[in-house]
């Protein structure tokens, strides 16, 4: 019988719970007909828990799941208007100096490009406030970035709907692992952590994509750092060539999630408040 009051009065809200708590279960232990007062008390619980989910207390978690939808979209206009002022400040460069600079230009725009994109991503991160856990971030941007990538893929869209799959996976393990460490003290280590597995995650992730779509394994691995780090395609073959016009600008677009992600399992606070302690005898 104990059993089920205290399972009876779990399903009230913890202010009506701590108010009326005791009061409640007294009653229901002096009851004389206590299956049916068990009902009647679980039927109030529940109304009163209903009520308790009002848009005034959702609020934060909609304007935050709201975010993180459209945080993809933000980075990726961010990445397109840079993308094209650098562009044209390059080929201006090219019309004086030649077009062997524009070419030289050309190949590591994509890198001059995403790096600010991504140092912008970690400070929005760290000025966010969230009501949940960092940890559930990246599943709102995988799932804000799904339809850009469907959109932008032309070669292989479904497979690299499931090489994004697989970085949500690794970057939420990450970002536990990252909030776990912060909760610790050991912020450095977080920040490390996230550092260095975003980079794994996003190569993994493309490895994937290329692997799936061009079949081989020489080419997945380069096609990444081929984007991202302005690496001339040639280098690593026609191949990664094609892989990386392929990708278009998923690449920035997930390294920029990344950095959002790093940023807010290291640096952004939730918004969770911690009770004050109860004061001591006079």
């Amino acid at each position: 019988m104990n059993r089920a009051i205290r399972l009876v009065l779990a399903l009230y809200p913890r202010s009506v719970r701590d108010r009326y708590g005791p009061e409640i279960a007294d009653l229901l232990a002096h009851s004389r007909r206590p299956v049916r007062d068990l009902a009647d008390v679980a039927r109030c619980a529940l109304a009163e828990r209903a009520r308790a989910l009002t848009y005034a207390r959702l609020r934060p978690h909609v304007h935050a799941a709201t975010g993180l939808l459209a945080a993809p979209m933000a980075f990726a206009g961010a990445y397109l208007m840079l993308f094209f002022l650098c562009g044209w400040l390059f080929v201006a460069v090219a019309a004086v100096a030649g077009s062997s600079v524009g070419d030289e230009a050309g190949h590591i725009l994509p890198a001059v490009v995403t790096l600010p994109v991504a140092a912008g991503a970690i400070w929005l991160a760290g000025h966010a406030r969230l009501p949940f856990t960092s940890a559930l971030a990246p599943a709102g941007l995988a799932v804000g970035a799904l339809p850009l990538v469907l959109l932008l893929t032309d070669t292989g869209r479904w497979a690299m709907a499931a090489a994004l799959g697989c970085w949500w996976v690794a970057i939420s393990a990450l970002s536990t692992v990252a909030v776990a460490l912060v909760r610790r003290g050991r912020r450095h280590r977080a920040v490390l952590t996230m550092a260095l597995g975003g980079v794994l995650a996003c190569e993994l992730a493309f490895s994937w994509y290329g692997l799936s779509v061009f079949g081989s394994a020489a080419v997945a691995v380069g096609a990444y750092p081929v984007t991202t780090l302005g690496i001339d395609p040639t280098v690593m073959g026609d191949p990664a060539g094609r892989v990386a016009d392929a990708m278009t600008i998923i690449p920035a677009l997930l390294t920029s999630c990344t950095a959002y992600a790093l940023g807010l399992a290291t640096t952004a606070r939730t918004g969770t408040t911690t009770a004050s302690p109860a004061p001591g005898p006079r």
